[in-house]
């Protein structure tokens, strides 16, 4: 049964793990921690233990969706973790995820508010799927359940464990996470809109046509890049105000160096390069929506996303995804070494030690992430 388990976490490219809500937003974690200035071992604990809790409701969300849709994903030929499983062993896989997910969140029980978060979240992921109401072939409820669950619901979640939920950084995180959210599901309900519209999946995309859907998708991309914006401003006035002052020097021998200055210049280049990609890309989407050729510039395609390596992609995946959070582990772990941690994660998530992805990344070729 444990062995059972653990494939089923791990399958579809381990996507449970880089999916859940610690990657999808180690960005805003790390901006937590520098306006709480609360970087020590006992944060890592915490850090570790929601990334247990958030994997496990992760997984809680594809297996419910995926035992829900098992007659569904078989006549579209798709891949189900329950192809192999009776429903009451399914529904028992899926129960147990979800209550030992549950005993990893006790650090965050002293917090009504992660409380009320997390049963919002559970509730969106299960009905989702799941009758009488199955959202997921409800046009737009459906629509606005998925980008809940997988998106908005996490990133606060993650303000309600750690920092304050009322705040405007948790808006503006909350806000990306969002937009960031309807761009990536409406990208998955495109492509799959002639199996839905064959086997009478009511989906957005079905209700509304395939033209509208497209017109949906190209705002919401050309959104999700201002929206990053808006995310480099908050996570830079913040570590300006909150954490730069109290940065330790720099000590190089007998020589002792400030860092304010590097740190200020390091944002300014990294504000500098999104505004680059935002100059080479801003339109781009509403143009190709035009043109009728959205699908050929579509950055949320998988077969894109492995081949292509353009600016469309860099604002969209890597500066999000890896360039900033990658950059704010460094400051973090110049302020408590243990934060090392996260720059190993990331390096063995993304592939990072194997010189054959960088080169690949460089000549704009397929990569490699295992």
């Amino acid at each position: 049964m444990a062995n059972k388990l653990l494939k089923l976490l791990s399958w579809r490219n381990l996507g449970i793990l880089r999916y859940n809500a610690v990657w999808q937003n180690l960005a805003a974690l790390f901006y937590i921690g520098f306006q709480e200035r609360s970087f020590s071992a006992a944060f890592l604990g915490r850090v570790l233990a929601f990334a247990v809790f958030s994997t496990l409701m992760t997984g809680y969300g594809y297996l419910v969706n995926d035992l829900a849709d098992k007659d569904l994903d078989r006549q579209h030929g798709k891949p189900n973790a329950f192809e192999n499983t009776s429903r009451t062993q399914a529904a028992a896989i899926a129960g147990a995820v979800l209550l030992v997910g549950g005993l990893f969140s006790f650090p965050f029980w002293d917090r009504p508010q992660f409380w009320a978060i997390w049963l919002l979240w559970v509730l969106d992921a299960s009905f989702y799927s799941l009758p009488p109401l199955r959202l997921k072939e409800r046009g737009g409820w459906g629509l606005a359940a998925t980008i809940t669950a997988q998106q908005t619901l996490p990133t606060l979640l993650i303000f309600a464990a750690f920092g304050d939920l009322w705040s405007w950084g948790a808006v503006g995180f909350a806000l990306f996470a969002t937009v960031r959210g309807i761009s990536s599901d409406v990208s998955h309900q495109m492509r799959d809109y002639r199996n839905d519209l064959r086997t009478g999946t009511r989906t957005f995309a079905v209700k509304n046509g395939y033209r509208t859907t497209q017109r949906l998708y190209a705002a919401s991309l050309e959104a999700e890049r201002l929206t990053l914006g808006g995310v480099l401003i908050l996570i830079f006035a913040g570590i300006t105000q909150n954490a730069v002052p109290s940065f330790p020097p720099l000590t190089l021998g007998n020589l002792i160096l400030p860092v304010t200055g590097l740190v200020l210049l390091s944002m300014g280049l990294l504000m500098l390069i999104y505004l680059l990609l935002l100059a080479r890309t801003i339109g781009r989407s509403w143009q190709a929506y035009q043109a009728g050729t959205l699908a050929e510039n579509d950055p949320y395609n998988e077969q894109r996303q492995a081949q292509v390596r353009d600016a469309l992609h860099i604002i969209h995946h890597t500066l999000p995804s890896v360039v900033l959070p990658g950059y704010l582990a460094l400051l973090a772990t110049y302020v408590y070494w243990g934060n090392v941690v996260f720059i190993v994660a990331m390096v063995l998530l993304y592939g990072l030690h194997n010189p054959k992805n960088w080169q690949r990344f460089l000549k704009n070729a397929p990569a490699q992430t295992r």
